[in-house]
C-alpha cells in the first residue's frame, strides 16, 4: 500500500493539527503517554519555520493522519491514526527518521542511533521493528503511575529541613546547580530553567524544594500538569517531571518527603493521577516510588538501529 503525501512540519501552520492527531490517537488506543504533549508543544515552538526534524503526513484533504519527529537528536516519536494505512506507512516513516538521524550524525562526525520506543504490551510494532532489523536494548523505562484517591502518607521533613515551593525565578540560578550537583550528566542552563518557569504549564505549586537547616538547597521535586491530556474524557494526571538529592544531603528523607507533598499538592489541585518514568537500572528509585504506592503502568522497550544496520524495508 501506498503511503500517504507529506512535508516537513511547517510551525504554525501544523502546530494545532499535529497536538490535535496526537491527542486523538492518545484517546483511541493505549499509548506511551511520554512525552507529555505540552513538552511535543513546547519543542515544536522552539522552531519556527519549516522543521527537517518532524514531518507530517496527510490525507487528500490535507489532513494529517500521522506524525513523526526525532526528539532530543535520536528518538523516533510517532504518532498515526488507527485508518491511516498498514505497516508500510510506519516502515516509510521510520526510513525518513533513520535518513535523518544520518544526516544529522554526520554533520557532528558521530555515528547514527535511532531510538524507537515500544510499549511491551504492543506485540504487533514490536515484531514490526523486529523484521526492519532494528535490535532491543537490555535496559528499558518504566512507566509508573499513582492514583492520588488512594491515602497518601504524612509529610515529614528531616529534622531541620523546610519544604516549600521555589520562591521565583531568582532561584534559578541555585537551582540549576542543584540540578547539576544531583545529576553529574546534567546541562541544564539558567535560560532553560526560566523558560520552563515562564511556560504556560507551569504550576509553581508543583515545583518544590527541601532546604537544609544551614539554608542551603538540599533536593529539588519538578512536576508538570497535562493540561492538554486533561481534556481528554476521564483523563487527569500530572507528571513527577524529575527528583534530584545534592549528594551531600542525600538518604536523609529529602527526596521522599517532597514526592509526597507533590502527590498531596496534585491531589488539592483536583488532579486524578500522577505519573513518572524511571530506567529499568535504578532500582533505589524504584523502591522509593514504589513505598510512596506508585505501580508499574507499562515497560516501554528501546528498539534502537545504528550505522551498522541496514534495514529490512
Amino acid at each position: 500500500m501506498k503511503p500517504p503525501a507529506s512535508h516537513p512540519y511547517r510551525h504554525p501552520d501544523d502546530l494545532e493539527a499535529v497536538m490535535d492527531l496526537i491527542l486523538t490517537c492518545r484517546t483511541e488506543a493505549p499509548t506511551d503517554p511520554w512525552p507529555p504533549v505540552h513538552d511535543i508543544r513546547a519543542r515544536l515552538s522552539a522552531q519556527p519555520g519549516i522543521s527537517n526534524d518532524a514531518r507530517v503526513w496527510v490525507d487528500d484533504r490535507e489532513r494529517p493522519v500521522a506524525f513523526a519527529m526525532i526528539w532530543e537528536g535520536n528518538i523516533f516519536l510517532y504518532h498515526a491514526l488507527p485508518q491511516a494505512g498498514d505497516e508500510t506507512l510506519e516502515l516509510h516513516a521510520l526510513t525518513w527518521a533513520t535518513e535523518r538521524a544520518r544526516t544529522l550524525a554526520e554533520q557532528c562526525g558521530e555515528r547514527a542511533i535511532l531510538c524507537v520506543p515500544v510499549r511491551d504490551d504492543d506485540h504487533h510494532r514490536m515484531a514490526l521493528l523486529a523484521h526492519a532489523g532494528l535490535r532491543i536494548e537490555d535496559t528499558h523505562m518504566i512507566r509508573m503511575q499513582r492514583w492520588l484517591h488512594l491515602p497518601i502518607a504524612d509529610v515529614s521533613a528531616p529534622p531541620g529541613f523546610a519544604l516549600r515551593a521555589v520562591a521565583g525565578e531568582s532561584e534559578a540560578p541555585a537551582l540549576v546547580d542543584l540540578h547539576h550537583a544531583a545529576f553529574a550528566t546534567a546541562s541544564e542552563t539558567v535560560a532553560e530553567r526560566v523558560a520552563w518557569m515562564r511556560s504556560p504549564t507551569y504550576d509553581p505549586r508543583l515545583d518544590l524544594v527541601a532546604v537544609a537547616p544551614d539554608g542551603a538547597l538540599a533536593a529539588f521535586c519538578r512536576c508538570s500538569v497535562c493540561a492538554e491530556e486533561n481534556t481528554r474524557p476521564g483523563f487527569s494526571a500530572a507528571w513527577i517531571e524529575l527528583i534530584g538529592v545534592h549528594p551531600a544531603y542525600r538518604r536523609r528523607g529529602a527526596g521522599r518527603a517532597l514526592l509526597l507533598l507533590a502527590l498531596r499538592t496534585m491531589r488539592t489541585l483536583g488532579i486524578a493521577q500522577a505519573l513518572l518514568s524511571v530506567g529499568s537500572w535504578n532500582t533505589p528509585a524504584q523502591r522509593l516510588f514504589e513505598s510512596c504506592g506508585f505501580v508499574i503502568a507499562c515497560r516501554v522497550f528501546w528498539h534502537v538501529y545504528d550505522t551498522e544496520m541496514e534495514m529490512a524495508v
